[in-house]
């Protein structure tokens, strides 16, 4: 099976980060024991607030079993903490995965059989909404969504007992804060991926800004995620001839660091069409003081028009970027300031956290 080689190939290759497992924290959640199965950011940032244990379809079962958690959570993972789970939730083609891998529908039989609450978050709708409803599907008893309009549509495919609401993005505070300006260069930065085949809207958005941003001599530093990966010049590869900075991909915990250091930060959502679904950069952007330009969804312009630069087009892109060349203007960075205290008062992980409770009963 060409999924379980390949995973087997990037424990080979890849250096992953480690998360910090069952330790106890201060703070209203030091001591929740949450058993994860998710991608690195999710698991890294609740590692902060709570007890985290990481399960991999090898070790889930002496987790439950003898670790007992006060909650299984698991999100709409592509690769897991380590490459555990690649392949193993989303749909894969049937040349990736001849058979459906069945350790997570496992996982979750047996978590309830223990009387374990557990919990499904897609955060990635609606993207991602099919490649995951049989993951959603799977007999949770907590399902949760960052875009509002899928509500109704998991609504049908779960069971009529199962709780199904919105959980939004989140952000981690103890990486991303804001300790006042110093903006090193006054020109631009991007922390993230670029996509060649999915996701256009997201692609052709970039591409703007990246035309923009050459049209204008105005350096863009790029922090390419995918730098790493052996599939990055197949699907992930920034273009040639955009005039970018390219830089390796920095650790998720510093890359607040990043947003500090240049005067620009951008940000890209990949749904433009959702009252709730906002990209997790988008936060920590904000979080750190930075002064945001993003591209505009109905989330955005509800909520978070008031602390960011919102580009509808190209000649608006050249103007402001042109403008922000000279550095940001003291309004630029009150409205920065103030983005910060709002996230830091609605959108940390603790908040979610205590929405979670209220849910589950933990």
């Amino acid at each position: 099976m060409l999924g379980a080689l390949i995973r087997t190939i990037g424990h080979f290759v890849y250096h992953h980060p480690v998360v910090p497992q069952d330790t106890l924290r201060p703070g209203p959640f030091g001591r929740l024991k949450i058993a994860l199965v998710t991608d690195f950011f999710t698991a890294v940032s609740l590692s902060v607030d709570t007890r985290v244990r990481c399960m991999t379809p090898q070790n889930y079962k002496d987790i439950l079993r003898n670790w007992r958690p006060d909650l299984v959570f698991v999100e709409s993972a592509f690769h897991g903490v380590a490459g555990e789970w690649r392949y193993m939730l989303a749909k894969q083609p049937r040349y990736i995965n001849w058979y459906r891998p069945g350790a997570i529908f496992a996982l979750v039989r047996y978590a309830r059989d223990l009387g374990i609450p557990t919990v499904f978050w897609n955060k990635d709708d609606g993207a991602f909404f099919d490649a995951f409803i049989d993951v959603a599907r799977n007999n949770f008893q907590h399902v949760f969504t960052t875009d509002s309009s899928c509500v109704p549509r998991y609504r049908k495919e779960v069971p009529p007992d199962t709780t199904v609401g919105v959980l939004s993005m989140p952000y981690q505070p103890a990486f991303h804060h804001f300790t006042g300006f110093s903006f090193v260069r006054n020109e631009a930065c991007f922390v993230g991926s670029y996509y060649r085949y999915i996701l256009n809207g997201r692609r052709q958005f970039l591409d703007m800004i990246f035309e923009a941003c050459k049209r204008i001599a105005m350096p863009l530093h790029v922090y390419d995620r995918n730098s790493n990966r052996l599939s990055h010049f197949l699907e992930f590869r920034f273009p040639a001839d955009a005039g970018l900075h390219l830089h390796p991909r920095v650790p998720y915990t510093e890359t607040g660091a990043v947003y500090k250091h240049y005067a620009i930060s951008l940000n890209v959502n990949s749904i433009t069409d959702s009252e709730t679904m906002y990209s997790r950069r988008l936060l920590e952007i904000l979080a750190c003081g930075g002064i945001l330009v993003t591209n505009s969804s109905p989330v955005v312009e509800r909520y978070f028009r008031d602390f960011c630069h919102i580009v509808h087009d190209a000649p608006q892109a050249r103007e402001l970027l042109t403008r922000l060349a000279a550095g940001p203007a003291p309004e630029d960075k009150e409205r920065a300031a103030a983005g910060a205290a709002y996230v830091r008062s609605l959108h940390t992980w603790q908040h979610r956290l205590e929405q979670l409770a209220d849910t589950v009963n933990f």
